[in-house]
């Protein structure tokens, strides 16, 4: 997780200082706990490094007035050590002639500490990165590069670092393994950035340029060269950023999550605009490059996901099976990755990430297609490893999601994969009317949500009613079971209480035990299918004094003599239930959370992209 910015110019009109702290404030999604910058200036190197957000950072490095020639910064998510100022990045050499930032894990840094304390070296803080600093500053003798190069050989790990150093003093080093970096130069300024998010730039008249494995960049204003670890230097190519449209402002809404909530009618729509055929009863992709034969030759679809895109995975299981017939599975990517696989030559690989940085997805994306998997990118964010990695990429098009909570994007996934079932089941055996049928209900989705939404006060009531319990069971079967689980997350992430979902199916073989009135069993009863099974369960736990709250349909009016509440929702098929019943459980975990007083936007010790494992 965590976010590196970085900036060399040749003129002296803009301060990298605060070039470096607007960076930042881009890039704080990846996390929040600590930051800091360093950099050169008059031959020195000075730094500043604060606990909390980057707002703490732009009021000492402001208080202090502090400017600089070249500057790297830092905004921190915790691995190695409490996020404390000492912990904080950049760290330094003991002579203090090199300052670096550091994003990924060092995986073998205890023994290089161990070796390098016998030699005599002083470690001030407790993480893994002050290896990398130490090491760098042990191999350098007068040349930089070479230094770095020894150093990459001996760190096992993730990595992204940058690097500013005494004796070049217009200059940042850089390198990456297994996490991105991004460099942005403008030939006609002079001026070079480095970011761990392109989009981070903002900047599109930018040339831009990324560090694959194990490559060294030394970016000067006028110049970036690329070398390989063994120090080969290599040739680019560089793009354009498609900049994302999307405000970072609440327009007038209390917190950003209740803003993409009430934004979910438009992104579900904006996900299916020009991709539906009515006439044909089908879907269609523009972006994907994958041929009619290559996909009906799929016998078999891997997806691979982490978080609430997992739980977008599951529903997109079931629909593939169900209504396109195709044998899926579903993994969870940080095991996958560490597996070996068996892929044949007609497994499709679907791999989901909002932010298209998910490190444990990348992973398991890379093992697949060492395999010669074909694989979908289904992504938010343009521009992001997952599309450079991916053979075609699906892009969600929600626009930003400021909020660490997803709620946009995931209903935006849902949308996306029951598009994609349609249309891999069109080129099987569904027929033009049943497909037709399906888009019919697809587009009925956004007045649904509208009207989900226009009750949010009496959900409102039901988050106060609700927020002073610290577990919930969420219970549901068939598509309700993974909207269970994505609703118990989001209550989780937001109101830091124990929230777990559970397929109702299986309350009597073990989870029964732990109902009593403490613990509030939420009901997801949206699917028709299975409603007199889940029923049943309902009534179980009233047996045992458990409190009910049930999200149905209008139809089932029978709950209200059941259950504590109830809360209708507008007919849908079951085959969509999981969209109008994840935003109503958004909203419910949202009031609960407002009603408690968390940091609803940035919950505690959660970044909204999760780079390291």
């Amino acid at each position: 997780m965590c976010g590196i910015f970085g900036y060399v110019g040749s003129s002296e009109k803009d301060n990298p200082v605060t070039i470096c702290i607007e960076g930042l404030k881009n890039l704080e999604y990846r996390g929040y706990d600590s930051a800091g910058i360093a950099g050169l200036i008059n031959g020195k190197i000075l730094a500043h490094k604060t606990v909390g957000r980057i707002q703490a950072l732009e009021d000492c490095v402001s208080k202090e007035n502090l400017k600089l020639q070249v500057a790297i910064a830092h905004t921190r998510w915790a691995t190695h050590g409490k996020p404390t100022k000492i912990n904080a990045h950049p760290h330094f050499d003991s002579e203090k002639k090199i300052a670096l930032v550091h994003n990924g894990i060092i995986e073998n840094f205890k023994k290089i500490k161990d070796r390098l304390v016998k030699e005599g070296v002083n470690f001030e803080s407790d993480t893994d990165t002050e290896v990398i600093v130490h090491l760098l500053s042990h191999y350098y003798e007068s040349d930089m590069l070479e230094a770095l190069q020894r150093t990459l050989e001996d760190l096992e790990g993730s990595l992204a670092i940058a690097i500013v150093h005494k004796d070049y003093p217009n200059q940042i080093f850089a390198a990456a393994r297994e996490n991105p970096l991004a460099i942005g130069f403008h030939k006609g300024t002079c001026e070079a950035y480095l970011s761990s998010d392109p989009n981070a730039l903002r900047n599109a008249e930018l040339d831009i340029l990324y560090l694959h494995n194990n490559e060294i960049a030394v970016i000067k204003p006028d110049e970036i060269d690329i070398f390989n670890i063994e120090g080969k230097k290599q040739v680019k190519e560089t793009e354009k950023l498609e900049l994302e449209e999307g405000s970072a402002t609440k327009d007038g809404y209390e917190h950003f999550m209740l803003k993409e909530i009430f934004q979910q009618p438009a992104t579900i729509q904006k996900a299916m605009e020009n991709r539906i055929s009515d006439a044909f009863g089908t879907a269609h992709f523009e972006d994907l490059t994958f041929s009619t034969h290559e996909l009906q030759s799929v016998n078999r679809i891997l997806i691979l996901a982490c978080g609430t895109s997992l739980h977008a995975g599951y529903v997109a299981a079931s629909l593939l099976e169900n209504i396109a017939r195709i044998p899926t599975e579903v993994e969870i990517a940080s095991e996958f990755r560490y597996a070996n696989p068996i892929i044949s030559e007609n497994t499709l690989v679907i791999a989901i990430s909002q932010s298209g940085e998910t490190a444990d997805t990348i992973a398991a994306v890379r093992e697949v297609k060492a395999k010669g998997a074909k694989i979908i990118g289904v992504c938010n964010v343009k521009h992001s490893t997952l599309t450079r990695e991916a053979d075609s990429t699906l892009f969600l098009k929600a626009g930003p999601e400021i909020s660490v909570c997803s709620t946009k994007a995931f209903t935006s996934q849902l949308t996306l994969l029951s598009l994609f079932t349609l249309f891999m089941a069109r080129l099987r055996h569904l027929s033009k009317e049943d497909g037709q049928d399906f888009v019919k209900e697809l587009r009925k989705l956004p007045m649904l949500v509208s009207d989900i939404l226009e009750q949010s006060s009496r959900i409102e009531e039901l988050g106060k009613k609700y927020s002073g319990f610290e577990h919930f069971f969420f219970l549901g079967r068939r598509y309700m079971y993974p909207t269970s689980l994505e609703a118990a997350l989001k209550l989780k992430e937001i109101s830091y209480v124990n929230a777990t979902g559970y397929p109702a199916g299986e309350l009597k073989h073990g989870p029964i035990a732990l109902i009593n009135e403490n613990l509030a069993t939420i009901a997801m009863c949206g699917n028709k299918q299975t409603f007199q099974k889940l029923l049943s369960n309902i009534e179980e736990v009233k047996a045992r004094n458990g409190p009910i709250l049930c999200f149905a349909n209008e139809e089932h009016t029978q709950l209200e003599e059941i259950a504590d509440d109830v809360f209708y929702l507008p007919e849908v098929m079951d085959t969509l239930a999981c969209i109008p019943y994840s935003i109503a459980a958004q909203l419910f975990s949202y009031y609960i959370a407002k009603e408690r007083g968390t940091d609803i936007d940035k919950p505690r010790n959660l970044a909204k992209s999760v780079t390291v494992e």
